[in-house]
């Protein structure tokens, strides 16, 4: 804890001196079309920099702060399953995401890269992303959610193989001064949260969130452990959740410092690893935090700078509780995995014409400490202890050049240094062209890779082989193509792709009776079309309609991948009027059967959720929310370190949230 206090005031006290800003490169004049102007929106996930939506050559959905209020989203995997083409999985514990079919059982969403404005979140032990309640930031102070798919590893490195995440959170003028949120249900779920901002004209902007989860959570059944031995198959209040967590930013001038802190305790109800069932001292906890500084400075009409030094810490520990035969006394296992990094990035933005643009950066990081253990407390015994340390260098390089006024061509690469494994180069082009107006094509190629986390390269826990695996980095190849068309109030959209993924990093045994190990060993294809309708009737109503066929198998057999819907579709529809006293917001998804590890195939689930809200009085509003309406039953495949083939999902839940705002965001 001192080491961690002495890394947050080092940065706190350090001054670091560097910028950020579009440069300006000439554009077309916006079409004179009043709906075109409520749907245009600025994204900066995929560039590092303020971009049109429909300038950016990727694939991009935008989950706005008014979609986030009218459906009363709580974690980010609430958000993500009502994006097109995207489909998310829980095992009773943590929260994963597919993207295009690919989100193969275990793997920690490590191929895909999760961003706070800016501040990649992925851990640097696992490599693994977070998208449930372990993330610990509250969707109310959001701004929007940008799922900028393809490859990413241009701007981003490493994680960035399939899709990034950017979460923007609102500026501090942007919150009410001071707000209080509660909210009541499901299996005795209670949140709550407090934030208090200030915005004083000539002085610093700041804000402050704190909030807290408690859940009981369900009861549960596992028909796999249906045996008078195993309290006959049933988990009673073994699903329970705890939660932590703070979030603050203070602006001053082109200056900014974010603050995160989180830490989870999450029950283990499905004995996952082959734990003892039953027994309520299964457990993990979680946290991630990080303090950024960051600032911009423009140093001359088409040169813009940005920089930012962090401290970035990540943290988990598991308790997991064994009986082996013929003894019956428990055996009390612990795991930790926790990880320190520093690091800092510049980048420059270069009007070089005014119709070309340059961004040019340098990102380099020190892994202080990626410490991995496993022990027996009672009998004692160590498995494994390892801690190991790195450095990285990434630097990047993109030219965006306007021909003439239908054609924006971008091409860039990065090169990735890492002192762990090989160097890797990530190239890619894009290309915007405007048919006419209100018609483009976007066409992209480029490749995107993932490196081998620490603990894939290490021995695993109870492997009596010491020494790490020398691995390669996974690497994926996109050629990917979009058409879209507006036409008054509606846009619609069609895109076609194909991932040629190789070196997948799988779990593999050694031999017949040797230990487990990580290896690159696999390949995998994935292809497929998705087609969307967006609606914008008026300023207050938003609309869409998506529908996702994709078919992903592995690269060396042609065989189907497990947990990959073949077909994936949702409607949403949500009405925020700026003011108004009524908030309403719905929609209904579908995701087709997956193929489970054990051969099996899930049942196809159609999952529809409703959320009305209402003002009771100035700054006091009132929401009643449904998950589930038809408590339709299904599950999701199980991974490999659960005894279930499938596990299933909640049913019908309902929530009351009652909120208080001093006065309105702006």
């Amino acid at each position: 804890m001192s080491a961690r206090r002495a890394i947050i005031g080092a940065l706190l006290t350090g001054t670091f001196l560097a910028p950020l800003s579009r440069a300006p490169a000439s554009a077309a004049e916006p079409a004179d079309d009043g709906f075109s102007l409520m749907r245009e929106q600025m994204v900066t996930g995929v560039s590092k920099r303020p971009l049109p939506l429909s300038e950016t050559p990727s694939s991009v959905t935008v989950i706005p702060a008014a979609e986030i209020r009218a459906m009363g989203y709580q974690t980010l995997g609430d958000a993500l399953r009502w994006v097109r083409g995207l489909f998310v999985t829980y095992d009773r514990n943590y929260t994963y995401l597919g993207v295009r079919g690919l989100q193969r059982p275990g793997d920690y969403n490590n191929k895909i890269l999760l961003s706070v404005d800016g501040h990649t979140l992925n851990g640097a032990v696992y490599g693994d992303a977070a998208f449930g309640p372990e993330l610990g930031l509250d969707l109310e102070q959001v701004e929007r959610i940008e799922v900028v798919r393809g490859p990413g590893s241009t701007f981003y490195g490493s994680y960035a193989v399939l899709a990034v995440v950017n979460v923007v959170t609102r500026r501090p003028r942007g919150e009410p001064g001071a707000r209080l949120d509660l909210r009541a249900g499901g299996a005795g779920e209670w949140r709550g949260r407090a934030s208090v901002a200030s915005a004083l004209p000539g002085g610093p902007e700041w804000s402050a969130s704190l909030s807290w989860l408690q859940a009981h959570g369900p009861d549960l059944y596992f028909a796999e452990f249906d045996d008078p031995l195993t309290h006959s198959g049933r988990a009673i209040g073994l699903d329970g959740e705890r939660a932590l967590s703070f979030f603050g930013t203070a602006e001053w001038g082109t200056a900014r410092l974010a603050v995160k802190l989180n830490d989870r305790e999450k029950g283990l109800p499905t004995a996952s690893f082959n734990t003892r069932f039953g027994d309520d001292r299964n457990r993990t906890w979680d946290g991630h935090d990080y303090v950024e500084l960051s600032a911009t400075r423009r140093a001359s009409h088409v040169l813009e700078l940005t920089g930012r030094t962090y401290w970035d810490g990540s943290r988990y520990r598991g308790q997991y509780i064994y009986v082996f035969d013929p003894d019956p006394t428990p055996v009390d296992s612990r795991d930790w995995g926790d990880s320190d990094v520093l690091g800092a990035e510049c980048r420059a933005q270069w009007a070089v014409a005014s119709r070309q643009a340059l961004t040019l950066g340098l990102e380099a990081q020190r892994l202080l400490r990626a410490h991995m253990e496993n022990v027996d407390l009672f009998p004692p015994a160590t498995y494994y202890d390892q801690t190991v340390t790195g450095n990285l260098v990434g630097a990047y390089l993109q030219d965006e050049i306007r021909l003439g006024q239908r054609l924006i061509f971008t091409a860039g690469a990065r090169l990735d240094h890492d002192s762990r494994f090989e160097a890797v180069v990530s190239p890619r082009a894009d290309l915007v062209w405007t048919l006419r107006p209100g018609t483009r094509l976007k066409l992209l190629g480029g490749s995107a890779f993932r490196a081998p986390s620490p603990y894939e390269s290490g021995p695993l826990p109870g492997a009596p082989s010491p020494g790490a695996t020398r691995l390669s980095a996974e690497r994926v190849a996109t050629i990917e193509g979009t058409l879209e068309h507006e036409a008054g109030p509606v846009t619609a959209s069609l895109t076609a792709y194909d991932n040629q993924v190789r070196d997948l990093i799988d779990l593999v045994q050694v031999d017949e009776n040797g230990p487990e190990r990580y290896q690159n060993r696999a390949r995998a294809r994935t292809h497929g079309v998705e087609g969307e309708l967006r609606m914008v009737p008026d300023a207050a109503t938003r609309a869409r309609l998506a529908l996702s066929w994709q078919r992903s198998e592995d690269g060396d057999t042609g065989t189907e991948l497990t947990n990959s819907p073949r077909w994936n579709a949702h409607v949403l529809a949500y009405h925020v009027l700026p003011g108004g006293r009524t908030t309403v917001g719905t929609g209904a998804r579908y995701l087709s059967s997956r193929l489970t590890l054990a051969g099996q195939r899930t049942a196809a689930a159609m999952v529809c959720d409703a959320r009305l809200g209402r003002r009771l009085a100035p700054g006091l509003t009132a929401g009643f929310e449904v998950r589930n309406l038809f408590d339709a039953r299904y599950g999701d495949p199980g991974s490999e370190e659960h005894v279930q083939d499938q596990i299933a999902q909640d049913s019908r839940t309902f929530f009351v949230t009652l909120s208080y705002l001093s006065s309105e965001p702006r």
